[in-house]
Protein backbone atom coordinates (compact mmCIF):
# COMPACT_ATOMS: atom_id res chain seq x y z
CA UNK A 1 0.00 0.00 0.00
CA UNK A 2 2.84 2.39 0.79
CA UNK A 3 4.44 1.69 -2.58
CA UNK A 4 1.18 2.39 -4.41
CA UNK A 5 0.72 5.72 -2.66
CA UNK A 6 4.32 6.70 -3.43
CA UNK A 7 3.80 5.95 -7.12
CA UNK A 8 0.55 7.85 -7.14
CA UNK A 9 1.93 11.09 -5.74
CA UNK A 10 3.79 12.33 -8.86
CA UNK A 11 0.65 11.89 -10.96
CA UNK A 12 -1.38 13.86 -8.44
CA UNK A 13 1.26 16.60 -8.31
CA UNK A 14 1.37 16.69 -12.10
CA UNK A 15 -2.39 17.11 -12.25
CA UNK A 16 -2.22 19.88 -9.67
CA UNK A 17 0.58 21.62 -11.58
CA UNK A 18 -1.42 21.38 -14.81
CA UNK A 19 -4.46 22.93 -13.17
CA UNK A 20 -2.29 25.66 -11.67
CA UNK A 21 -0.73 26.46 -15.05
CA UNK A 22 -4.17 26.56 -16.64
CA UNK A 23 -5.47 28.94 -13.98
CA UNK A 24 -2.41 31.18 -14.45
CA UNK A 25 -2.92 31.19 -18.20
CA UNK A 26 -6.58 32.16 -17.79
CA UNK A 27 -5.69 34.86 -15.28
CA UNK A 28 -3.22 36.36 -17.73
CA UNK A 29 -5.88 36.24 -20.44
CA UNK A 30 -8.17 38.27 -18.18
CA UNK A 31 -5.47 40.91 -17.62
CA UNK A 32 -4.72 41.08 -21.34
CA UNK A 33 -8.40 41.46 -22.19
CA UNK A 34 -8.82 44.23 -19.61
CA UNK A 35 -5.79 46.04 -21.05
CA UNK A 36 -7.20 45.81 -24.58
CA UNK A 37 -10.64 46.95 -23.40
CA UNK A 38 -9.50 50.24 -21.93
CA UNK A 39 -8.85 48.84 -18.46
CA UNK A 40 -12.30 47.66 -17.40
CA UNK A 41 -15.05 45.13 -18.13
CA UNK A 42 -18.00 43.39 -16.56
CA UNK A 43 -17.63 39.80 -15.44
CA UNK A 44 -20.29 38.67 -17.94
CA UNK A 45 -18.41 40.21 -20.88
CA UNK A 46 -15.15 38.67 -19.69
CA UNK A 47 -16.85 35.29 -19.38
CA UNK A 48 -18.33 35.52 -22.87
CA UNK A 49 -15.25 36.89 -24.67
CA UNK A 50 -12.81 34.46 -23.04
CA UNK A 51 -15.23 31.52 -23.33
CA UNK A 52 -15.07 30.76 -19.62
CA UNK A 53 -17.87 29.73 -17.23
CA UNK A 54 -19.17 32.69 -15.26
CA UNK A 55 -18.26 31.05 -11.95
CA UNK A 56 -14.68 30.35 -13.12
CA UNK A 57 -14.27 33.93 -14.35
CA UNK A 58 -15.46 35.34 -11.04
CA UNK A 59 -13.19 33.00 -9.07
CA UNK A 60 -10.15 34.05 -11.13
CA UNK A 61 -11.02 37.73 -10.67
CA UNK A 62 -11.19 37.27 -6.91
CA UNK A 63 -7.71 35.67 -6.93
CA UNK A 64 -6.34 38.57 -8.99
CA UNK A 65 -8.11 41.02 -6.69
CA UNK A 66 -6.39 39.51 -3.65
CA UNK A 67 -3.01 40.45 -5.17
CA UNK A 68 -4.34 43.87 -6.31
CA UNK A 69 -3.93 43.11 -10.02
CA UNK A 70 -7.62 44.01 -10.45
CA UNK A 71 -10.30 45.68 -8.36
CA UNK A 72 -14.08 45.87 -8.54
CA UNK A 73 -16.12 49.03 -8.75
CA UNK A 74 -18.52 48.76 -5.75
CA UNK A 75 -21.25 50.75 -7.51
CA UNK A 76 -21.32 49.34 -11.05
CA UNK A 77 -19.70 46.00 -10.26
CA UNK A 78 -17.24 46.32 -13.16
CA UNK A 79 -13.69 45.03 -12.87
CA UNK A 80 -10.69 47.30 -13.50
CA UNK A 81 -6.91 47.00 -13.86
CA UNK A 82 -5.40 47.30 -10.37
CA UNK A 83 -2.41 49.06 -8.87
CA UNK A 84 -0.21 45.95 -8.93
CA UNK A 85 -0.52 45.76 -12.72
CA UNK A 86 0.73 49.35 -12.86
CA UNK A 87 3.59 48.51 -10.49
CA UNK A 88 4.76 45.60 -12.65
CA UNK A 89 4.51 47.72 -15.81
CA UNK A 90 6.38 50.60 -14.19
CA UNK A 91 9.19 48.27 -13.15
CA UNK A 92 9.54 47.13 -16.74
CA UNK A 93 9.60 50.72 -17.99
CA UNK A 94 12.12 51.84 -15.38
CA UNK A 95 14.42 49.03 -16.43
CA UNK A 96 14.70 50.42 -19.95
CA UNK A 97 17.20 53.29 -20.09
CA UNK A 98 15.86 54.49 -23.43
CA UNK A 99 12.49 55.42 -21.88
CA UNK A 100 13.95 57.80 -19.32
CA UNK A 101 16.68 59.14 -21.61
CA UNK A 102 14.28 59.84 -24.48
CA UNK A 103 11.83 61.97 -22.45
CA UNK A 104 13.44 65.43 -22.85
CA UNK A 105 14.29 64.80 -26.51
CA UNK A 106 10.71 63.74 -27.23
CA UNK A 107 9.38 66.93 -25.68
CA UNK A 108 11.79 69.03 -27.71
CA UNK A 109 10.81 67.17 -30.88
CA UNK A 110 7.13 67.72 -30.12
CA UNK A 111 7.68 71.47 -29.63
CA UNK A 112 9.83 71.87 -32.75
CA UNK A 113 7.54 69.85 -35.01
CA UNK A 114 4.18 70.75 -33.48
CA UNK A 115 3.21 67.06 -33.68
CA UNK A 116 2.88 64.20 -31.19
CA UNK A 117 6.16 62.41 -30.49
CA UNK A 118 6.20 58.66 -29.90
CA UNK A 119 8.67 56.06 -28.67
CA UNK A 120 8.32 52.42 -29.72
CA UNK A 121 10.21 49.15 -29.34
CA UNK A 122 9.92 45.88 -31.23
CA UNK A 123 8.11 43.00 -29.58
CA UNK A 124 8.00 39.88 -31.72
CA UNK A 125 6.26 40.89 -34.96
CA UNK A 126 5.06 44.34 -33.87
CA UNK A 127 6.25 47.78 -32.89
CA UNK A 128 4.86 48.63 -29.45
CA UNK A 129 4.24 52.18 -28.25
CA UNK A 130 5.90 52.66 -24.84
CA UNK A 131 5.96 56.45 -24.43
CA UNK A 132 4.18 59.43 -25.96
CA UNK A 133 4.42 63.19 -25.78
CA UNK A 134 1.19 64.70 -27.12
CA UNK A 135 1.17 67.97 -28.99
CA UNK A 136 -1.35 70.68 -28.15
CA UNK A 137 -3.04 70.91 -31.56
CA UNK A 138 -6.82 70.53 -31.59
CA UNK A 139 -6.54 67.62 -34.02
CA UNK A 140 -3.69 65.31 -33.03
CA UNK A 141 -2.61 61.72 -32.97
CA UNK A 142 -3.20 59.94 -29.65
CA UNK A 143 -2.86 56.20 -29.02
CA UNK A 144 -2.81 54.29 -25.72
CA UNK A 145 0.55 53.05 -24.48
CA UNK A 146 0.98 49.41 -25.40
CA UNK A 147 -0.62 49.89 -28.80
CA UNK A 148 0.84 47.58 -31.42
CA UNK A 149 1.82 48.71 -34.90
CA UNK A 150 2.77 46.60 -37.93
CA UNK A 151 6.47 46.58 -38.74
CA UNK A 152 5.99 47.00 -42.49
CA UNK A 153 3.18 49.56 -42.41
CA UNK A 154 4.02 52.12 -39.72
CA UNK A 155 6.73 54.73 -39.34
CA UNK A 156 8.10 53.27 -36.12
CA UNK A 157 7.90 49.74 -37.48
CA UNK A 158 9.80 50.58 -40.64
CA UNK A 159 12.45 52.45 -38.62
CA UNK A 160 12.93 49.33 -36.50
CA UNK A 161 13.25 47.26 -39.70
CA UNK A 162 15.62 49.42 -41.75
CA UNK A 163 18.18 49.43 -38.94
CA UNK A 164 18.56 45.63 -39.09
CA UNK A 165 20.85 43.62 -41.32
CA UNK A 166 19.12 42.33 -44.44
CA UNK A 167 18.83 38.72 -43.32
CA UNK A 168 17.11 39.57 -40.04
CA UNK A 169 14.93 42.18 -41.71
CA UNK A 170 13.72 39.74 -44.39
CA UNK A 171 13.09 37.03 -41.79
CA UNK A 172 10.85 39.37 -39.80
CA UNK A 173 8.97 40.52 -42.90
CA UNK A 174 8.35 36.96 -44.08
CA UNK A 175 7.23 35.77 -40.65
CA UNK A 176 4.97 38.75 -39.96
CA UNK A 177 3.41 38.86 -43.42
CA UNK A 178 2.48 41.93 -45.44
CA UNK A 179 -1.08 42.67 -44.37
CA UNK A 180 -2.86 45.43 -46.27
CA UNK A 181 -4.28 48.24 -44.12
CA UNK A 182 -4.92 50.99 -46.68
CA UNK A 183 -4.51 51.40 -50.46
CA UNK A 184 -1.06 52.91 -49.67
CA UNK A 185 0.31 49.92 -47.70
CA UNK A 186 3.50 48.48 -49.19
CA UNK A 187 2.37 44.86 -49.33
CA UNK A 188 4.86 43.61 -51.94
CA UNK A 189 8.37 42.65 -50.87
CA UNK A 190 10.48 44.38 -53.56
CA UNK A 191 8.88 47.87 -53.21
CA UNK A 192 9.06 47.53 -49.40
CA UNK A 193 12.77 46.60 -49.52
CA UNK A 194 13.44 49.61 -51.76
CA UNK A 195 11.54 51.89 -49.37
CA UNK A 196 13.49 50.56 -46.38
CA UNK A 197 16.80 51.05 -48.19
CA UNK A 198 15.87 54.66 -48.94
CA UNK A 199 14.84 55.13 -45.30
CA UNK A 200 18.18 53.81 -44.06
CA UNK A 201 20.07 56.09 -46.44
CA UNK A 202 18.32 59.29 -45.36
CA UNK A 203 17.99 58.29 -41.70
CA UNK A 204 14.20 58.24 -41.30
CA UNK A 205 11.20 56.23 -42.47
CA UNK A 206 7.94 57.59 -43.88
CA UNK A 207 4.48 56.19 -43.26
CA UNK A 208 2.35 58.06 -45.81
CA UNK A 209 -1.14 56.86 -44.83
CA UNK A 210 0.11 53.26 -45.00
CA UNK A 211 -1.39 52.18 -41.69
CA UNK A 212 -4.37 54.53 -41.39
CA UNK A 213 -5.92 56.89 -43.91
CA UNK A 214 -5.51 60.53 -42.93
CA UNK A 215 -2.50 59.82 -40.68
CA UNK A 216 1.17 60.33 -41.56
CA UNK A 217 4.22 59.38 -39.52
CA UNK A 218 7.99 59.92 -39.73
CA UNK A 219 10.34 57.80 -37.63
CA UNK A 220 14.01 57.11 -37.01
CA UNK A 221 15.89 54.28 -35.30
CA UNK A 222 17.61 54.67 -31.93
CA UNK A 223 20.83 52.72 -31.23
CA UNK A 224 22.40 51.63 -27.95
CA UNK A 225 26.06 51.75 -26.91
CA UNK A 226 26.71 48.57 -28.92
CA UNK A 227 25.25 50.22 -32.04
CA UNK A 228 22.24 47.89 -31.90
CA UNK A 229 18.76 49.24 -32.79
CA UNK A 230 16.66 49.21 -29.62
CA UNK A 231 13.81 51.64 -30.29
CA UNK A 232 12.34 54.13 -32.71
CA UNK A 233 11.24 57.72 -32.20
CA UNK A 234 8.53 59.18 -34.40
CA UNK A 235 6.16 62.05 -34.93
CA UNK A 236 2.66 61.49 -36.22
CA UNK A 237 -0.25 63.69 -37.15
CA UNK A 238 -3.05 64.32 -39.64
CA UNK A 239 -2.01 64.18 -43.29
CA UNK A 240 -3.66 67.57 -43.82
CA UNK A 241 -0.96 69.12 -41.62
CA UNK A 242 1.90 66.65 -42.04
CA UNK A 243 1.85 66.81 -45.82
CA UNK A 244 4.60 65.46 -48.14
CA UNK A 245 6.01 68.95 -48.74
CA UNK A 246 7.09 68.96 -45.06
CA UNK A 247 8.48 65.41 -44.91
CA UNK A 248 12.12 66.40 -45.49
CA UNK A 249 12.04 69.18 -42.88
CA UNK A 250 10.22 67.10 -40.28
CA UNK A 251 12.20 63.97 -41.09
CA UNK A 252 15.45 65.76 -40.30
CA UNK A 253 14.05 66.78 -36.90
CA UNK A 254 13.16 63.17 -36.14
CA UNK A 255 16.54 61.92 -37.37
CA UNK A 256 18.38 64.46 -35.21
CA UNK A 257 16.32 63.50 -32.14
CA UNK A 258 17.13 59.82 -32.68
CA UNK A 259 20.82 60.63 -33.07
CA UNK A 260 20.83 62.69 -29.85
CA UNK A 261 19.12 59.90 -27.89
CA UNK A 262 21.56 57.34 -29.32
CA UNK A 263 24.48 59.55 -28.26
CA UNK A 264 23.04 59.88 -24.76
CA UNK A 265 22.78 56.08 -24.60
CA UNK A 266 26.46 55.79 -25.49
CA UNK A 267 26.31 54.83 -29.17
CA UNK A 268 29.78 55.70 -30.53
CA UNK A 269 28.56 55.89 -34.13
CA UNK A 270 25.87 58.55 -33.62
Amino acid sequence: MTELRRRGRPAQEGTSATKGAQALDRGLEILQFLAQSGGSSSVSVLSEKLDLPLSTTFRLLKVLEKSEFVFQDPQLGWWHIGIQSFTVGSTYMNDRDVVSVAGPFMRRLMLLSGETANLAIRNNMDAVLIRQCECQAMVRMCAPLGSRLPLHASGAGKALLYALDEEEMLDLIVRSGLQTFTPHTLNILIPLKKDLATSAQRGYAVDHEEHALGLNCLASAIFDKNNQPIAAISISGPSSRMEPARFAELGELVRDAARDISTALGDPHS
